[in-house]
Protein backbone atom coordinates (compact mmCIF):
# COMPACT_ATOMS: atom_id res chain seq x y z
CA UNK A 1 0.00 0.00 0.00
CA UNK A 2 2.71 2.70 0.80
CA UNK A 3 4.61 1.58 -2.35
CA UNK A 4 1.60 2.35 -4.40
CA UNK A 5 1.36 5.44 -2.59
CA UNK A 6 4.94 6.63 -3.17
CA UNK A 7 4.54 5.93 -6.99
CA UNK A 8 1.00 7.66 -6.76
CA UNK A 9 2.75 10.87 -5.49
CA UNK A 10 5.72 10.36 -7.92
CA UNK A 11 3.81 11.13 -10.67
CA UNK A 12 0.76 12.95 -9.41
CA UNK A 13 2.10 15.90 -7.06
CA UNK A 14 2.33 19.54 -8.53
CA UNK A 15 3.48 23.12 -7.36
CA UNK A 16 3.30 26.17 -9.34
CA UNK A 17 5.60 25.56 -12.31
CA UNK A 18 3.02 22.37 -13.50
CA UNK A 19 5.45 21.52 -16.83
CA UNK A 20 5.02 18.44 -18.05
CA UNK A 21 8.65 17.91 -18.97
CA UNK A 22 8.36 13.96 -19.67
CA UNK A 23 5.74 14.20 -22.25
CA UNK A 24 5.16 17.51 -23.57
CA UNK A 25 8.15 19.68 -22.66
CA UNK A 26 8.67 23.65 -22.77
CA UNK A 27 9.39 25.48 -26.49
CA UNK A 28 11.78 28.08 -26.27
CA UNK A 29 13.49 29.95 -29.07
CA UNK A 30 17.56 30.30 -29.20
CA UNK A 31 19.86 31.07 -32.09
CA UNK A 32 17.01 31.37 -34.34
CA UNK A 33 16.10 27.96 -33.73
CA UNK A 34 12.91 26.28 -31.72
CA UNK A 35 14.21 24.15 -28.81
CA UNK A 36 12.05 22.04 -26.57
CA UNK A 37 13.22 21.37 -22.78
CA UNK A 38 12.34 17.90 -21.96
CA UNK A 39 13.26 15.33 -19.57
CA UNK A 40 14.79 12.61 -22.41
CA UNK A 41 13.52 9.44 -21.32
CA UNK A 42 14.41 6.14 -23.37
CA UNK A 43 11.30 3.25 -23.53
CA UNK A 44 13.55 0.94 -21.70
CA UNK A 45 13.07 4.01 -18.88
CA UNK A 46 9.62 3.00 -18.33
CA UNK A 47 10.28 -0.37 -17.13
CA UNK A 48 11.92 0.39 -14.33
CA UNK A 49 10.80 -0.24 -11.06
CA UNK A 50 11.60 3.07 -9.34
CA UNK A 51 9.88 1.49 -6.04
CA UNK A 52 13.11 -0.41 -5.57
CA UNK A 53 15.75 1.70 -3.68
CA UNK A 54 18.11 -0.88 -5.01
CA UNK A 55 17.40 0.42 -8.33
CA UNK A 56 17.91 4.10 -7.87
CA UNK A 57 21.15 4.40 -6.52
CA UNK A 58 24.26 2.29 -7.65
CA UNK A 59 26.77 1.90 -10.27
CA UNK A 60 29.40 4.35 -11.51
CA UNK A 61 29.57 6.83 -14.82
CA UNK A 62 32.52 8.80 -16.14
CA UNK A 63 35.20 7.49 -18.59
CA UNK A 64 35.95 3.94 -18.90
CA UNK A 65 38.95 3.01 -16.66
CA UNK A 66 38.49 5.76 -13.64
CA UNK A 67 38.74 4.56 -9.78
CA UNK A 68 34.64 3.69 -9.12
CA UNK A 69 35.19 5.06 -5.98
CA UNK A 70 35.63 8.66 -7.69
CA UNK A 71 32.33 9.02 -9.96
CA UNK A 72 28.68 8.20 -9.33
CA UNK A 73 25.75 6.95 -11.45
CA UNK A 74 22.29 7.94 -10.45
CA UNK A 75 18.36 6.83 -11.98
CA UNK A 76 17.33 9.72 -13.84
CA UNK A 77 13.80 9.31 -15.12
CA UNK A 78 12.41 9.12 -11.91
CA UNK A 79 9.21 11.47 -10.52
CA UNK A 80 8.61 15.22 -11.30
CA UNK A 81 10.84 17.98 -10.93
CA UNK A 82 9.98 20.16 -8.19
CA UNK A 83 10.68 24.17 -8.07
CA UNK A 84 13.60 25.53 -5.91
CA UNK A 85 11.19 27.19 -3.47
CA UNK A 86 7.87 25.72 -1.70
CA UNK A 87 6.95 29.67 -0.58
CA UNK A 88 8.57 32.71 0.48
CA UNK A 89 8.56 31.59 4.08
CA UNK A 90 10.67 28.67 4.04
CA UNK A 91 13.65 28.65 2.63
CA UNK A 92 15.72 26.52 0.63
CA UNK A 93 19.29 24.93 1.76
CA UNK A 94 22.17 23.36 0.54
CA UNK A 95 24.48 20.50 1.62
CA UNK A 96 26.85 23.10 3.59
CA UNK A 97 23.84 24.50 5.22
CA UNK A 98 22.51 20.76 6.14
CA UNK A 99 26.03 19.98 7.82
CA UNK A 100 25.98 23.25 9.86
CA UNK A 101 22.16 22.39 11.04
CA UNK A 102 23.96 19.06 12.07
CA UNK A 103 26.36 20.31 14.17
CA UNK A 104 24.13 23.00 16.00
CA UNK A 105 21.84 20.11 16.23
CA UNK A 106 24.16 17.89 18.96
CA UNK A 107 23.85 20.70 21.42
CA UNK A 108 20.04 21.73 20.87
CA UNK A 109 17.71 18.96 21.01
CA UNK A 110 15.25 21.40 19.85
CA UNK A 111 16.88 21.18 15.91
CA UNK A 112 15.69 18.11 14.06
CA UNK A 113 16.63 16.68 10.85
CA UNK A 114 14.02 14.88 9.17
CA UNK A 115 14.29 12.11 6.14
CA UNK A 116 10.60 11.73 4.74
CA UNK A 117 11.08 8.88 2.53
CA UNK A 118 9.69 5.29 3.75
CA UNK A 119 11.31 3.33 5.46
CA UNK A 120 12.72 0.83 2.64
CA UNK A 121 14.55 3.91 1.77
CA UNK A 122 15.53 5.05 5.01
CA UNK A 123 17.11 2.02 6.29
CA UNK A 124 18.94 1.26 3.06
CA UNK A 125 20.83 4.83 3.88
CA UNK A 126 20.59 8.32 4.95
CA UNK A 127 22.04 11.41 6.17
CA UNK A 128 23.70 11.07 9.78
CA UNK A 129 21.46 11.79 12.71
CA UNK A 130 18.15 12.08 10.50
CA UNK A 131 15.11 10.62 12.07
CA UNK A 132 13.10 8.69 10.12
CA UNK A 133 9.00 10.61 9.50
CA UNK A 134 8.26 9.07 6.61
CA UNK A 135 5.67 11.95 4.57
CA UNK A 136 2.49 9.34 5.32
CA UNK A 137 2.65 9.85 8.74
CA UNK A 138 1.51 13.56 8.33
CA UNK A 139 -1.84 12.45 7.10
CA UNK A 140 -3.85 12.27 9.66
CA UNK A 141 -6.97 11.15 8.33
CA UNK A 142 -5.23 8.30 6.63
CA UNK A 143 -2.62 7.04 9.52
CA UNK A 144 -4.04 8.63 12.68
CA UNK A 145 -1.27 6.61 15.09
CA UNK A 146 1.30 7.38 13.30
CA UNK A 147 0.37 11.34 12.52
CA UNK A 148 0.46 11.53 16.82
CA UNK A 149 3.88 9.53 17.12
CA UNK A 150 4.77 12.27 14.48
CA UNK A 151 3.49 15.26 16.40
CA UNK A 152 5.33 14.12 19.64
CA UNK A 153 8.83 13.97 17.44
CA UNK A 154 8.53 17.86 16.59
CA UNK A 155 7.25 18.98 19.61
CA UNK A 156 3.88 20.02 18.68
CA UNK A 157 0.75 18.80 21.20
CA UNK A 158 -2.87 18.66 20.30
CA UNK A 159 -4.73 21.08 22.31
CA UNK A 160 -8.12 19.97 20.90
CA UNK A 161 -9.74 18.72 17.56
CA UNK A 162 -7.36 20.53 14.42
CA UNK A 163 -6.48 22.99 17.24
CA UNK A 164 -2.09 22.33 18.37
CA UNK A 165 0.18 23.89 20.76
CA UNK A 166 3.68 24.94 18.50
CA UNK A 167 5.59 26.65 21.81
CA UNK A 168 7.44 23.68 22.01
CA UNK A 169 7.96 23.59 17.86
CA UNK A 170 10.99 22.04 17.15
CA UNK A 171 13.33 23.84 14.18
CA UNK A 172 13.18 21.35 11.59
CA UNK A 173 14.96 20.50 7.81
CA UNK A 174 13.29 17.64 5.73
CA UNK A 175 14.45 15.93 3.02
CA UNK A 176 13.69 13.10 0.57
CA UNK A 177 15.53 11.29 -2.39
CA UNK A 178 16.29 14.47 -4.90
CA UNK A 179 14.75 17.18 -6.46
CA UNK A 180 12.27 15.39 -8.95
CA UNK A 181 11.25 13.22 -5.00
CA UNK A 182 7.83 14.85 -3.86
CA UNK A 183 7.55 13.28 -0.66
CA UNK A 184 9.57 16.25 1.84
CA UNK A 185 7.23 18.62 0.23
CA UNK A 186 4.04 16.65 0.52
CA UNK A 187 5.07 16.40 4.42
CA UNK A 188 6.23 19.92 4.64
CA UNK A 189 2.59 21.41 2.83
CA UNK A 190 1.25 19.36 5.26
CA UNK A 191 2.60 20.62 7.83
CA UNK A 192 1.70 24.14 6.82
CA UNK A 193 -1.83 23.13 6.71
CA UNK A 194 -1.59 22.14 10.62
CA UNK A 195 -0.10 25.53 11.23
CA UNK A 196 3.34 24.61 11.92
CA UNK A 197 5.13 27.68 11.88
CA UNK A 198 6.71 28.05 8.65
CA UNK A 199 9.79 30.02 9.80
CA UNK A 200 10.76 27.10 11.88
CA UNK A 201 10.61 24.98 8.52
CA UNK A 202 13.84 24.79 6.05
CA UNK A 203 13.76 22.40 2.79
CA UNK A 204 16.71 20.16 1.66
CA UNK A 205 15.70 19.96 -2.04
CA UNK A 206 18.50 18.03 -2.99
CA UNK A 207 17.88 15.13 -0.51
CA UNK A 208 19.81 12.11 -0.96
CA UNK A 209 20.38 12.49 -4.92
CA UNK A 210 22.44 15.39 -4.34
CA UNK A 211 24.51 14.37 -0.89
CA UNK A 212 25.15 11.14 -2.41
CA UNK A 213 26.26 12.96 -5.74
CA UNK A 214 28.83 14.97 -3.47
CA UNK A 215 30.06 11.77 -1.97
CA UNK A 216 28.82 12.37 1.45
CA UNK A 217 29.14 10.19 4.28
CA UNK A 218 25.75 7.95 4.82
CA UNK A 219 24.45 5.82 7.28
CA UNK A 220 22.64 2.96 7.28
CA UNK A 221 20.17 2.45 10.15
Amino acid sequence: MKIFLFIILLFSFSFSYDYDLKNVGVEIEANDKIIKIKRIEDQDCLLINGANPENLFSGDYAKEGLPKACVKKFLTTMGKITPMKINDKIETIGELEVIKFIEKSQTNKNMLLIDSRLPDWYLQFTIPTAENIPFTYFNKNKYPDDFYDALEMIGVKEISKDKYDFSKAKELVLFCNGAWCPQSSFAIENLIKLGFPQEKIKWYRGGIYSWKLLNLTTVAE
